[in-house]
């Protein structure tokens, strides 16, 4: 085997260059590297420059890295014109100091490579100390995570790995399909458009902001509301919530995510597994969301579904080669990705962001991105299991479709409600009703609630005329009082209607007023007909 015998130091050099994107040697800036460390290593693709020092003490057991920390972060500094930016922010310089051999470490090793660690969280030069020792196998670093994001499980397996030769080393390049149109992306961009101006046209109450549907609309239509979840089954809304929005901005930031993902993810994975991402996506975010929001939040939005295809995308995007291009890639996917994962900003126009559901559809997109990655061959432009996609899509589309039959039905329930007054405006207290009461008919005429407070308060006021007005309007209510409350709102207005009537001297009708209700023996107001002799 060609290498044999080598040092690993050397070796694990030759995987650097050959998996990672790494190449010998360095920019003149960073020249006093050569002489400190055997190897040195460089990797630039226009946005990231990193450079590897590696120390092989199995061939010089005596030799240490020969620079101070100080004069390693100069040269990084000196470095920086070779990162790249985003967003106009200039990426950080990554130095890493490498000893590599049998040893024996000693605690004065680990303190001296540990003072190689970033001044600051917003140091733009990053320095990492590495201990890697071949007789235990065992890889020691100061840096976070103790290393498993910068690349310790990979020296590690190749600690415990035999050896491959340099022909073994050089990673086939994957099959990658040809660019194309994100046509399925701006079918969804259509659908999320076409949905919201549903909202508009349909909507319940008036809106609340920039085009923003009251929340009475955003529940009657398929928001995520726990009680309607959680209490009475309704679990077709973990899918329907991602097709709706709070307002449009809402629906304009989303937007352009879901494009973003789209060009990024939609040509790489085919159409199948990017709308099968997209609803997964949307089921993970609103069973977080479900899980750890306060159950009076209802929760709307595609931001699940597309944190999902976002966090899809960066780890798909492993499939292309190491270089400038993937790197763009998923420095313009983390743009987004990341902002929309830190809760900062926690309202919109007086609504939540559900960053729940944000977090949800990210761990979702990571899990499946991951599963589609390590089952991909890489002779094979697209991802396996692509029939399980297209089930996917069809379970999602035929959910969809089947909810509106449930909404449809609920939705003129709800049209009722928004005719009735909210629960935190309703009177504490009789006395409370009676003084708000005319205001109360003007706002919410009808509401049979307000009628009856209404004509309670002309009775007192010695006006049986217009209170027998009021108890007649509220009693033409008939849907409202079938639907949205219990007999007992009838029962009394016909009561109240029965005694007007009998006041009056119109016992025939008064009778006729109350019959239903003394009909009724489980009601409690039947009493009150009887004493009156209105029941026969």
């Amino acid at each position: 085997m060609e290498g044999k015998g080598e040092t690993f130091a050397a070796y694990l050099a030759k995987q650097y260059v050959a998996k990672k994107g790494f190449k010998p040697g360095t920019v003149p800036e960073a020249g006093a590297l050569a002489s400190a460390a055997d190897i040195v290593l460089t990797l630039a693709d226009g946005m990231r420059f990193e450079i590897v020092c590696i120390v092989d003490r199995e061939a010089d057991p005596g030799k240490r890295f020969g620079l101070s920390r100080d004069a390693v972060e100069e040269i990084g500094k000196a470095c920086l014109k070779y990162s790249g930016k985003v967003s106009s922010t200039q990426l950080p310089v990554s130095i890493h100091v490498m000893e590599v051999g049998p040893g024996p470490f000693t605690d004065s090793d680990r303190a001296r490579l540990q003072a190689f660690k970033r001044r600051g969280l917003f140091s733009k030069v990053v320095l990492l100390g590495w201990i890697v020792s071949t007789a235990s196998a065992s890889v020691w670093t100061n840096a976070p995570f103790r290393g498993l994001m910068l690349g310790r499980r990979f020296i590690e397996g190749l600690l415990q790995s035999p050896r491959q030769s340099p022909a073994e080393m050089q990673r086939p390049a994957a099959a990658l399909p040809r660019h194309g149109f994100p046509l399925l992306t701006c079918a969804l961009l259509a659908l999320l458009a076409a949905v919201f101006a549903g909202e508009i046209e349909f909507g319940i109450g008036p809106w609340t902001g920039l085009l923003a549907p009251d929340i009475l609309t955003l529940i009657a239509m398929g928001g995520l509301y726990p009680k309607l979840v959680l209490e009475s089954g309704e679990w077709y809304r973990v899918l329907t919530a991602a097709f709706l929005h709070g307002d449009a901005l809402h629906l304009l930031l989303n937007g352009v995510a879901l494009y973003m993902a789209g060009a990024a993810l939609e040509t790489l994975i085919g159409r199948a597994w990017f709308l099968a991402l997209f609803l997964i996506g949307a089921v993970g975010g609103s069973l977080l969301s479900l899980a750890i929001n306060p159950a009076t939040m209802v929760s709307v939005g595609a931001s699940g579904a597309i944190m999902g295809l976002l966090a899809a995308a960066y780890v798909c995007s492993f499939r292309y080669p190491p270089g400038a291009g993937r790197t763009q890639i998923q420095m313009s996917l983390l743009q987004v990705l990341i902002p929309s994962l830190i809760p900062i900003a926690v309202s919109r126009t007086g609504q939540q962001i559900d960053f729940a559901a944000h977090i949800g559809g990210a761990l979702t997109g990571v899990a499946a991105g991951w599963l589609l990655l390590k089952t991909w061959s890489e002779a094979s432009p697209a991802p396996r299991f692509t029939g399980f996609a297209a089930a996917v899509c069809l379970a999602g589309i035929a959910a969809v479709a089947l909810a509106f039959v449930p909404l449809r039905k609920e939705y003129g329930g709800y049209v009722l409600e928004s005719f009735l007054i909210p629960r935190d405006q309703l009177p504490k207290s009789s006395d409370e009703g009676k003084s708000r009461s005319a205001d109360l008919v003007a706002r919410y005429p009808r509401d049979p609630r307000s009628r009856l407070l209404r004509a309670g308060a002309l009775i007192e006021d010695r006006d049986a005329a217009a209170a027998e007005r009021q108890l007649r309007a509220g009693l033409k209510e008939e849907q409202i009082l079938k639907t949205k409350f219990p007999p007992d709102l009838e029962a009394r207005l016909r009561t109240m209607l029965a005694a007007v009537l009998l006041d009056k001297g119109e016992a025939a009708e008064a009778k006729a007023v109350a019959r239903p209700v003394c009909g009724d023996p489980a009601s409690l107001m039947r009493e009150t007909l009887v004493k009156f002799q209105l029941c026969e």
